[in-house]
């Protein structure tokens, strides 16, 4: 095996596709090439949710051959917040912090605190991107949006390397487990709020420019998973 040039590792992650939904993603990429290539979307405010654990273990660790491996106790059901924010090249968003199980109502709210603020301070009506979570696209939420004169954009569905929030959310979770590290849930929202001190614009046009590298990729998988 090793002569034929093959190696042994782990598979990489990456978002279950249906068939579907890989001809409208390479419907997507196919239209907005060009703004890709050109290094656009600058008028795109791009939005996502993510939960934040307060324990957040690595499966793996060093230790001398023959010794014991090193326990990591793990909570059965971990404390944690989720978080909702938005990214462009003009800045970021407020970073909206909440509990419990979210329905249309909650996420308007969460939109009235973080996505109302920005706005104002951007005065623009740039392009609102947000996936097709059900509490989003329900009707509720969708006259809420009309009536705050709102453009939302609709991109494809089961697509995660589409929005370069995504990876601010993992560039999080690393900075949580590695600096924070924290033990109470006050630290872990307290933690939150220290790195989204630290979002300027520099970082959120470097990870809205990657779909210069995604969109294209999508394209030559015909719509497919690209490892994003």
């Amino acid at each position: 095996r090793d002569k034929l040039g093959w190696t042994f590792r782990g598979s990489a992650y990456c978002q279950l596709i249906r068939q579907a939904n890989n001809v409208k993603r390479l419907a997507w990429a196919r239209d907005h090439s060009a703004e890709a290539e050109n290094k656009g979307f600058e008028d795109v405010l791009w939005t996502d949710e993510s939960s934040i654990m307060l324990q957040c273990h690595r499966r793996f660790s060093c230790r001398k051959k023959g010794a014991p491996p090193k326990p990591k106790p793990r909570a059965k059901h971990p404390c944690k917040v989720h978080v909702w924010a938005g990214i462009s090249c003009q800045g970021k968003t407020p970073i909206v912090i909440f509990d419990g199980i979210m329905n249309g109502a909650g996420f308007i709210q969460v939109l009235e605190e973080g996505l109302l603020p920005y706005l104002d301070k951007v005065n623009a009506h740039p392009r609102f991107m947000q996936d097709n979570d059900p509490k989003h696209t329900s009707r509720r939420v969708g006259m809420w949006l009309e009536e705050k004169n709102i453009n939302w954009w609709k991109t494809p569905a089961e697509s995660p390397d589409l929005n370069p929030i995504e990876n601010l959310w993992h560039e999080l979770k690393e900075y949580i487990r590695r600096v924070i590290k924290p033990t109470t849930k006050q630290q872990l929202i307290d933690g939150i709020l220290q790195f989204w001190e630290t979002v300027n614009i520099a970082k959120c046009k470097k990870y809205v420019h990657h779909l210069t590298k995604v969109v294209p990729k999508v394209i030559d998988m015909d719509g497919g998973p690209t490892g994003y």
